[in-house]
Formats: C-alpha cells, structure tokens, sequence
C-alpha cells in the first residue's frame, strides 16, 4: 500500500457507517491497478474485495490527469455505475494527490439505487411518474462504469467498455481500427502492464502494429 494513502481507510471505515449499507465505499491505490482496491467497506454489494481491479472510470481519470499534467479533473460525482450482476449504482469519484500533486489513488462512493429505480418504475407504471432530462445541461456525464470484481481485470472492464459498443461494426478497416485504439488510449488501457499484448490478442492483431496505432493516437489526440 502507498503509505501517504493509509490515512484514508479511516475515512473509509467512517463513511462506510455514516452513510448507511446501501453504500459501498472504496479505497484505490493507483501503483497496482489490477489490484487497486486496498480498502472497502459494503463490498457485498458489487461484489468486490480488497484486491479487485480499478475501475474503468478512475482509469479514465488518471489518464486524463497524466495527460493534463495533473490538472485534470479531481472529482466526479453522481454517474452512472453497474456491479457485475448489473446492479446498479450512482457513483462519485475522487482522486487523492500526493504533495506534488501527482494522482496516486482515488476515494469512491457508490450508492446501490436498485430499490429506488424499482420504485420509480412501479410509480411510473401506475401513472403517476413524470418523464424528465436525466441530465443537467453543460454536465459531464461518465457512462458504463464497470464495479468489477476479484476474479476481473481492470483491463477486461475497459475492453468491454470499448468493445461492446462495436458488437455490430466491421473492425477491419484501418479507419476503424484506428479509432478503437484511441479509444483504448483515451480510456487509459495503455496505462497497464500487459495491455498490448492483451488488445493485440483480442484484435487478432500483432503488438508492432498496436504500437503504430498507438503512435498515431498518441499525435492525433495531443496527448504524449
């Protein structure tokens, strides 16, 4: 565990018994993501554990936060999040700088909204709902955060993240190729050990040619 992240599993402890078990609260050290999760309180509720992997959300942030030199955005509140067994969740993320402000963890609040959505769905199926934008205008919205458990990958939540929206599309093309590994390098799977190998794989395309897509991304997005 980084020690300058030990002070916040009291925080988590404390948040875990104010706010109530329909929260789950959790802890990521960003030095091992594919074991992020260093302290959690509720974990039953998305099925984590201490050990389990960084979100595809925190991912995101920390590669938003290298690529603006730290000054990326420091939280994110209310968006949308999914357990493995689709339970659903409105999710906060916030990110923990060392004292150079360097990103080296992130503290996230998820509250379990299933019983909510349930009840909107019944008042809403008797008449008595009304239809509203579910967003605020100008807000940012962070869609299909995976809660992914032990037995996941951090890597495995952003492919899916990225994929899944392509079940349909032909991915041969250069053109589109392209644009998957940009999305892949926008979400932050290049920020793990492994990825090329894994996305080259799955792509069913070398690890040189990963690389030159990434190149491209790289110059293409401004990002280095």
């Amino acid at each position: 565990m980084n020690q300058e992240l030990r002070r916040y599993v009291a925080v988590v402890d404390f948040l875990g018994k104010a706010l109530g078990n329909q929260y789950e609260v959790v802890l990521h050290d960003f030095t091992d993501p594919e074991h992020a999760v260093i302290a959690i309180v509720n974990g039953h509720l998305s099925g984590r554990k201490v050990g389990s992997p960084m979100t595809n959300v925190a991912m995101k942030m920390l590669q938003d936060d290298v690529a603006e030199h730290g000054k990326g955005k420091s939280f994110i509140v209310q968006h949308e999040a999914s357990g493995k067994d689709g339970t659903p969740f409105s999710s906060s993320t916030m990110l923990i700088r060392n004292e150079s402000g360097k990103a080296i963890g992130a503290l996230c609040v998820n509250f379990n909204v299933k019983a909510f959505m349930e009840l909107k769905d019944f008042i809403e199926s008797v008449g008595l709902g009304e239809n509203k934008p579910a967003n605020q205008p100008g807000a940012t919205h962070y869609e299909g955060e995976v809660l992914a458990d032990a037995g996941s990958s951090a890597l495995e939540a952003v492919y899916h993240t990225v994929m899944d929206k392509r079940l349909n599309i032909d991915a041969s093309t250069q053109q589109v190729k392209q644009e998957i590994i940009n999305e892949f390098y926008t979400e932050g799977a290049f920020l793990l050990k492994g990825s090329v190998c894994y996305i080259a794989d799955k792509l069913a395309m070398s690890e040189p040619t990963v690389y030159r897509y990434l190149a491209k991304a790289k110059q293409e997005l401004g990002m280095q």
